[in-house]
């Protein structure tokens, strides 16, 4: 769908890229000028005996992550690309029991994993490593493991993104730009300098580099504990599929 401001949703064709995750396809592209976001969405089969609780310590504290003087969400943001990442449990008639992950990023899906490799197969095996298939063990390395988070891709019925025509770093330096300019408006009102010099001042602040926005994360790590998928039915008063 298009219009006058030329925004659009589309579902691209298949990847022909040689550098290509062995994906299915690019995904969905939420498009706006000349600017793009991109989603992935994957499935992958738990394993009978997964470890939930590692895998959420895993994301939600610094001593499980590799290093720890990092978690999930400050490694995430260093990587500058990616918007948003969810991770849930259901079930399936392929798997049963199935982890599901959701991401939207600026860039192309092949640019996203090369980046996520960068997380470390220690990380990587502690989260995907639960699910039956994953290359695990010394030998495995962190692009085997992104290889098989590829292979799992779905594709995704519909996405929504609020600002696709803006990147993470744009966002971020017209919150800079902004927070800046009120301190000059506060500083011109109270009439104590001169005036030329509150305009080199100011003008001085906006060629400095803006600051990192700071991003969070937010992990249930009682999911161990309590009903994922197992109730939905009965909420729904559905019967169960046999």
């Amino acid at each position: 769908m298009t219009n006058k401001h030329d925004t659009s949703t589309v579902q691209s064709g298949p990847s022909t890229s040689p550098a290509s995750w062995d994906l299915r396809h690019p995904g969905l592209l939420m498009k706006d000028g000349d600017r793009e976001v991109h989603e992935f969405t994957g499935m992958w089969p738990l394993k009978p005996d997964a470890d939930l609780v590692k895998l959420t310590n895993t994301l939600a504290f610094h001593e499980f992550w590799n290093p720890p003087e990092l978690n999930f969400a400050e490694a995430t943001t260093l990587l500058g690309l990616i918007r948003a990442g969810r991770w849930f449990i259901g079930t399936s008639v392929d798997f049963g029991p199935t982890l599901y992950f959701v991401a939207q990023f600026d860039s192309s899906l092949d640019k996203y994993f090369d980046d996520f490799a960068l997380n470390g197969r220690e990380n990587l095996e502690a989260v995907w490593g639960q699910c039956i298939g994953c290359p695990t063990g010394p030998d495995a390395t962190a692009r085997d493991m992104v290889q098989y988070i590829a292979r799992g891709q779905i594709k995704t019925l519909a996405c929504y993104d609020a600002f696709p025509g803006l990147s993470n770093s744009q966002i971020e330096k017209q919150a800079d730009w902004y927070t800046k300019t009120q301190n000059f408006q506060r500083a011109v009102a109270k009439g104590s300098d001169k005036i030329q010099d509150l305009v080199d001042t100011f003008l001085s602040e906006l060629a400095k580099p803006f600051p990192h926005v700071r991003s969070a994360a937010a992990i249930d790590t009682d999911v161990a504990d309590q009903p994922q998928y197992t109730d939905v039915a009965e909420r729904l008063g559905v019967k169960k599929a046999a």
